[in-house]
């Protein structure tokens, strides 16, 4: 571990002097050089027992003059009598004041530097020095002041940042936890979502490659919904980089056997060959209402109708409704009549579910030869085995794709809790049935054919659940995530009136190892159940003063004083911050195709 002396004898000369303090803000008078709000400074000091090195951050500055000169009267004397005012003569007079906030400081203690939050201040007139993306030691003084809050391993997000530029190395991370304990990117259209996207993939594919081999702890899960079909390949086709197939090409038949089996990207289009790469196909069988009802607007007579359908039919729901066999041969002898206007709005909003209109959901109607035909299992055991899953949507409809999302986080959710609810593995087979509502003791259909193809999986071992006779506990499993994109669209506050997989995963799941990633362009559009449960917040530019306030209030770690930055970043840079942290982390996320 380095002193304090020699740490600052690597970052150059003194930039600055610390002129006024209090616990909101810091002013620093500095030499008249060029500075950009978001920069770096170190303030050394020696107040306490332990030696200290304060971090802050300028968010604003102004052009000031060492004397008491007004600039405004220097101005019009060089407009006025410009042949006979030379500006040099008063270069050492320019001055730059700054003001900003102590993000923190690093304390010495005997083994290593720690970092703390910023509960004390620097001493009074303290030497300022600068951050340089430029010297070859800073690097290594940053690491060294704020390991903690940089993280050493994990999920690589990017690059430190110091105003505009990026440090060299002095990378972070985010811990592999943080997929279990929801994520919110926020960010307007040109930000770089797609790119932070791919980093976080590939960082998530090199954790499972490390946790495969001497590494402990769980993998990591992802079901990425990829709305523009760029994950795959990426910028392969026009010269640049290869997306995740690149990476999965470059694992050797045993890696691709214990990291991708059985795929790694699903489609709705026809393959010419099927591999690792697979058309996706789910079943109506697999739909309960409840998933529909979350993803479009329903009254309360029209959730009474398809709970009530559900109770009669089951996993035939769907196709009952359909074809306006509600009421079945005897009709019920319980319950209320619903008006026809009820019924045809129902029909109405499960009308993409018609044979022949969707690609992605097959009719189930065994007696008449459409059997069940479902990559659902699949999905859910590669989620469980530690595996990221990409799902191309560009051919699917909005209905489509939010239905697909809802019902495999909805089944992941339910198969946990089922699994958290005993503690004997020969009660676990009952226990997932009845979550799926299939109860034949009470007369209960519900999800059968689903329960039994997982039960087969559950004996094969393929559903990870069991260990001989005894059960895996949770956090034995891998975590798990799914992306939810264009979330305004599913979580905004009027499709929760009624309930939601995700509203209950985003205040459930960490208890089970399942988190939510939110994708979106806007924060005051989500529900707020559901943003107060975000642990993580990646927050890149942002389209309107409402959006950045609102991104500063939900911040885990305290974003107040960077809502400037917030309007300036450019492409790619990302402010961090979590629960976990004690900061947040200004971050510029590298181009995938340079990593």
């Amino acid at each position: 571990m380095e002193s304090m002396d020699r740490l600052l004898d690597k970052v150059g000369d003194r930039f600055g002097v610390l002129a006024e303090s209090d616990t909101y803000q810091l002013t620093v008078v500095a030499r008249n050089l060029d500075v950009a709000v978001g920069d770096l400074f170190l303030l050394p000091s020696k107040r306490g027992p332990k030696d200290r090195v304060y971090v802050f951050r300028a968010n604003q500055y102004a052009n000031v003059m060492n004397r008491s000169l007004e600039m405004g009267d220097i101005a019009r004397n060089k407009l006025t009598m410009e042949d006979s005012y030379l500006s040099e003569d008063l270069a050492e007079e320019l001055l730059i004041e700054m003001k900003g906030m102590v993000l923190g400081y690093a304390e010495q203690q005997p083994e290593e530097w720690t970092f703390h939050r910023p509960r004390r201040l620097p001493e009074h007139l303290s030497n300022v020095y600068r951050v340089d993306a430029h010297q070859p030691g800073t690097p290594e003084v940053m690491r060294e002041l704020m390991g903690s809050q940089l993280g050493t391993e994990g999920l690589y997000v990017g690059d430190l940042l110091a105003g505009e530029q990026a440090l060299p190395g002095v990378k972070v991370f985010l811990p592999p936890y943080a997929l279990s304990h929801h994520l919110g990117v926020f960010g307007r259209t040109g930000a770089g979502k797609s790119n932070l996207m791919m980093v976080l993939l590939r960082s998530v594919m090199a954790h499972n490659q490390a946790a495969a081999g001497e590494v402990q702890g769980p993998r990591a899960s992802v079901l990425a919904i990829d709305p523009h079909d760029e994950f795959r390949f990426w910028h392969g086709a026009t010269g640049g980089k290869d997306g995740i197939h690149g990476i999965v090409e470059g694992y050797g038949a045993q890696e691709q056997a214990e990291l991708v089996e059985p795929f790694y990207y699903l489609t709705g289009r026809q393959l010419a060959t099927e591999g690792l790469e697979r058309r996706v196909v789910l079943s109506r069988a697999d739909v309960l209402p409840e998933d529909l009802v979350s993803i479009s607007e329903f009254s309360e007579q029209q959730v009474a109708f398809v709970n009530q359908q559900f109770a009669q039919w089951g996993e035939h729901w769907v196709g009952r409704v359909l074809m306006g066999d509600t009421q079945g041969p005897g009709g019920f002898e319980q319950g209320p009549d619903f008006l026809p206007g009820t019924v045809s709005a129902v029909q109405r909003r499960l009308d993409f579910l018609r044979r022949g209109r969707s690609q992605l959901f097959t009719p189930f109607d065994p007696e008449l030869g459409a059997a069940y035909q479902s990559l659902l299992p699949d999905l859910v055991c590669a989620l469980e085995r530690g595996r990221v899953v990409i799902v191309d949507t560009t051919l699917m409809g909005e209905m489509e794709q939010f239905l697909l999302t809802t019902v495999v986080a909805r089944t992941l959710f339910t198969l946990r809790r089922a699994l958290r609810s005993v503690e004997k593995g020969k009660d676990l087979e009952g226990a997932m049935r009845r979550a799926l509502g299939n109860d034949e003791d009470q007369g209960q259909v519900g999800l059968r054919t689903l329960a039994d193809v997982l039960v087969e999986r559950l004996e094969s071992g393929d559903l990870p659940y069991r260990v001989g006779d005894d059960l895996k506990a949770t956090d034995q499993l891998p975590y798990v995530n799914v992306v939810v994109e264009e979330a305004p669209s599913v979580l905004n506050p009027q499709r929760m009136k009624f309930g939601s997989v995700f509203r209950d995963i985003s205040r459930q799941g960490r208890k089970f190892g399942i988190g939510l990633t939110v994708v979106s362009q806007q924060v005051t559009e989500i529900d707020d159940g559901v943003l107060t449960q975000l642990n993580t917040e990646l927050v890149m530019a942002l389209g309107n003063e409402a959006e950045r306030k609102a991104a500063v209030r939900n911040a885990s770690a305290d974003l107040s004083g960077f809502e400037r930055e917030l309007q300036v970043m450019g492409k790619g840079q990302v402010m961090v911050s979590g629960s976990y942290k004690d900061v947040p982390l200004p971050v510029q996320v590298p181009e995938f195709d340079h990593l």
